[in-house]
Parts: structure tokens; sequence; C-alpha cells
């Protein structure tokens, strides 16, 4: 996942020979060897994203390498530029976040799902599920259909919660139809009572998908779905026994609702 990290490091590095003075970088090699390597790491993450932004970089800064040194009119300029990325960064690079489609008939099944997702370190920033306060359109969000559509515009993992209430809903159908036309990943979750001979429309039933009621490979499957989600997000993720007490406790809610 693409951060903000380079970003701050060039910036310092920059700030750095602005305070140091060209006279000092001049007389320092290994100055001009770290501005080097520091420009050519930023520019290796970078560049996809903005790449006019880093080209004017690049140019700039095989300048002030060739010459071993640069005026503040140049560094000037690299400074602005990497000020332009820092503004536009989360325009560009969208963040991935999770989108929990779902019907609200099966509330009581998503809630637990949404509370377990909370114990590996999902927030509202990381999360979407419409349904669950906290996780939902926030206050002054406005339109629900707007901001869907602009949650849609996001880098976003989204999990299919498959249930017969799921298909009688127009709007689960369109977030479902959403997801095939702007190929988004996703993952689908039967819940209990639906299997996979009910699965129809764009959703793949070759995919990776497993059945909440499935005790036989439930745990194993859900374990897959936690590891990508940590991978997805960079998240620190969960201690071992830890997870194990949340998915227990999970499955044992889920399997006491009467669907």
């Amino acid at each position: 996942m693409v951060t903000k990290d380079g970003l701050y490091s060039y910036r310092t590095a920059l700030k750095s020979m602005e305070i140091a003075g060209n006279n000092m970088f001049k007389h320092m090699k290994r100055g001009v060897t770290l501005f080097q390597a520091e420009t050519e790491d930023f520019l290796n993450v970078y560049y996809n994203y903005f790449p006019n932004e880093c080209r004017i970089i690049r140019t700039y800064a095989l300048r002030i390498i060739q010459k071993h040194g640069f005026s503040s009119d140049e560094l000037g300029l690299l400074i602005y530029l990497v000020n332009i990325i820092d503004e536009d960064f989360y325009k560009i690079v969208k963040p991935p976040k999770i989108f929990i489609s779902h019907c609200e008939k099966d509330i009581a099944v998503i809630e637990n799902f949404v509370d377990l997702l909370s114990h590996i370190g999902l927030t509202s920033d990381t999360l979407f599920c419409s349904s669950i306060p906290g996780y939902n359109i926030k206050q002054g969000g406005g339109d629900i259909f707007e901001y869907l559509r602009d949650e849609f515009s996001n880098n976003l993992f989204v999990i299919f919660m498959l249930s017969e209430n799921y298909y009688n809903s127009k709007a689960c159908l369109n977030e479902m139809g959403a997801t095939w036309v702007l190929q988004k990943e996703y993952q689908s979750i039967l819940l209990p009572g639906f299997d996979f001979s009910q699965v129809q429309g764009a959703i793949n039933p070759r995919e990776i998908s497993f059945k909440l009621d499935d005790k036989k490979y439930r745990n194993s499957a859900l374990g897959e779905l936690k590891n990508n989600i940590i991978h997805l997000l960079d998240l620190p993720g969960i201690d071992s026994s830890k997870w194990d007490y949340q998915r227990e406790r999970f499955f044992s809610k889920i399997d006491s609702i009467q669907i």
C-alpha cells in the first residue's frame, strides 16, 4: 500500500539541504549520494501516481546531482512540487477500504460480523457498512445515493453478505452491479440458510466464498479473509488466541440467530 512515509522522508531531506545551504552541500560527497538515493526511492514510489510532478522533480534533481549544487529556486521548486503531491495524495492514491454489501433485513448477522471486524483493527476510516452506526454515512453526509457513489470511487474491497433478502433488494443488486462494472475486488459470504446453488447475478460462484453455517470449513475460510484484510489494509494483526476467542464468539451468536 502506498503511504505518505516516503513523501515525508523526501521533504525532510530537501529541508535539510535548504538549512545546510548550497556551499556545504557542494563539499559533501556523501550528501550528493544520499540525495540521489532518496530521489530514486521517492520516484520509484510516486511516479505512477504523479507522473507530471515526478518528471519535473527528476529533471531538476538530476541537474543538482550533476553539478553538485543547487540554487534556491531549484530547491524551492522541488519543495513546492512535493507539497503539491502531499496536498493531492488522497485524491489520487485512494486508500483501500472494506465495503459491506448487505440487506438491512439481515442486520442481526451483519452487526455481529462488523463487531468481529472491529477486533482486527477496522475503523470507520477503513470500513463502510450502511446499517451500523459509526460505520455508516456520517452526519451531514448528504444523500445516501450520492454518498454511495462517492464510496465506489474509493479503492474498495467489497464483501457480499448473500441471502434471499439480499437478492430481493434492488439496492443490493445495484451494489453488486457497480462492483462488477467498476471491477472491484470482492469476497462472497453466504448467510445461514443460503446455498451456493442460489448464487446468481454478477457474482461468479467459482470465486472464493464460504457459508457461515458450514461448520467444517468456516473457521479456516474466515481466517483467510481476516489475513487478506490485514494484508490489504496493512494492519498490525491480532493475537491468535484473541482471534480464536472473537471468532468462536461470533459463530456462537450467528448459530443462535433464527433466520
